[in-house]
């Protein structure tokens, strides 16, 4: 199915559009490493953001903003619905609604607030957090990688000042291991960006 053939369903409100929807935007956002420890912070489910994602294309009409030449449907759409998750934190906009116009203006008159697609310190946070997990997994597959990669990207030795300390053949080999280490680190993390957050027992 094309974007514009999914954009119709969903515009049109069809069931089989907003599967796909469910699917594919709501359900990966809302285990996304970067939303999942919000949403349950502020007490957002997925259902939440289904809910919201519908009013605001449907109920608000905003579906007639989508063109074809913009990006993806699906990242369009994931767009709003991580707005929706900005947007639970009462610090960011205190009691106000975010439906709520300003000065008492009249709803018709009054320009919708803009929901937020980014939060700086938030994605610090994020990437940082997601930068640990993906390197307990290089761990756990393979403890001499994890060092060299530590050893290169935290203490930043040389291959050579490595293959002496772990007594590596040759700093050759401590680079080919290296870059094993980063194409590691780069599947982990789209792995953990797709499939969320990994649940912690104990």
């Amino acid at each position: 199915m094309t974007d514009h053939e999914w954009y119709e369903l969903v515009k049109a409100g069809d069931e089989a559009g907003w599967k796909l929807v469910w699917e594919r935007v709501v359900e990966p956002e809302a285990s996304s490493v970067r939303s999942a420890e919000m949403m349950r912070r502020y007490s957002l489910a997925a259902g939440d953001l289904m809910g919201m994602l519908y009013d605001e294309m449907i109920g608000r009409g905003k579906i007639a903003l989508y063109r074809d030449d913009g990006g993806s449907f699906e990242g369009w759409l994931r767009r709003y619905a991580r707005g929706f998750v900005l947007a639970a934190d009462p610090a960011a906009h205190g009691e106000i609604s975010i439906d709520a116009p300003a000065g008492g203006q009249d709803c018709e008159a009054a320009e919708p607030l803009a929901l937020p697609d980014s939060d700086k310190g938030v994605e610090r946070a994020e990437a940082w957090r997601m930068t640990h997990l993906c390197f307990r997994d290089l761990w756990n597959e393979d403890p001499e990688r994890a060092y060299i990669h530590l050893l290169k990207t935290r203490f930043f030795l040389s291959s050579e000042e490595i293959a002496a300390f772990l007594d590596v053949s040759s700093s050759a080999n401590v680079d080919q291991i290296f870059s094993r280490s980063v194409k590691f680190m780069r599947e982990a993390w789209v792995s953990h960006d797709r499939n969320g957050i990994p649940e912690v027992k104990g």
